[in-house]
């Protein structure tokens, strides 16, 4: 099986196995997976973004292809699914798979965080909430999670919150309660979309997505406070 990586401006394109459209002629019920986010392995992240498309069996959940557009870490994870393909692997087994086998120990890489992402849509969804509800979540104590990067919550962030970024939740999931509510939000809606059903592919069945993320968030409790922070259920407002 073939690897095809090409160079465009500062970015690395690669491909392995199928791609949707030979799916689509070869007439295949698959499912794509998508991620746009920022690039990490580890506990460490990066301003650099990473595309990330999987394609898998809608059934049987095994990889058929990946197409991969990064400035750097496209071989490892280029060869990670190749390796699996070769093997028959599904999610599962890109789950827990070492994408960098110079790693002492297993890290958490973007790839893994797809995959579990991917297993959590298969499970019934959890009702979504609306951002004008937050001052009602604060006020009965709900567990709220922001999952957005450390310097983003430092600069605004819903009072008692608790903050663990997306690509912290694999290691530190054993903070978190299984017998509450967990209400998750991150900047705009879309990294704690993918949150929660992460969380779902753990095992936490109460987790709820804040639509729109802290911008609406911000938007309507700026409107309610006229602009005072003092009484708000905010340390500050953002808007980008």
């Amino acid at each position: 099986m073939e690897i095809n990586i090409f160079q465009l401006n500062n970015y690395k394109l690669g491909s392995i196995g199928f791609t949707s459209r030979e799916l689509e002629n070869l007439k295949i019920d698959f499912v794509e997976e998508k991620l746009l986010s920022n690039d990490y392995n580890g506990d460490n992240p990066t301003n650099k973004i990473v595309y990330l498309k999987v394609l898998f069996d809608k059934e049987s959940k095994k990889i058929l292809g990946c197409q991969i557009a990064n400035e750097k870490n496209i071989e490892a994870r280029l060869n990670a699914i190749k390796s699996i393909i070769e093997k028959g692997g599904d999610l599962k087994d890109l789950v827990k798979y070492k994408v960098n086998p110079t790693d002492n120990e297993w890290n958490p890489d973007i790839l893994n965080i797809l995959a579990l992402t991917a297993l959590g849509k298969n499970q019934e969804n959890s009702e979504d909430v609306e951002a004008n509800n937050i001052e009602n979540l604060v006020k009965n104590k709900e567990f709220l999670l922001d999952v957005r990067e450390e310097y983003e919550y430092q600069e605004g962030h819903v009072k008692g919150a608790v903050n663990l970024p997306l690509r912290e939740i694999l290691s530190q999931k054993d903070s978190l309660p299984k017998d509450k509510d967990i209400y998750v939000y991150c900047r705009s809606g879309h990294r704690s979309a993918d949150a929660v059903n992460f969380l779902k592919s753990l095992g936490f069945e109460k987790v709820h997505n804040i639509e729109g993320g802290f911008i609406d968030i911000s938007f309507n409790e700026y409107h309610k406070d006229k602009g005072n922070l003092e009484n708000s259920v905010v340390t500050n407002y953002n808007f980008d």
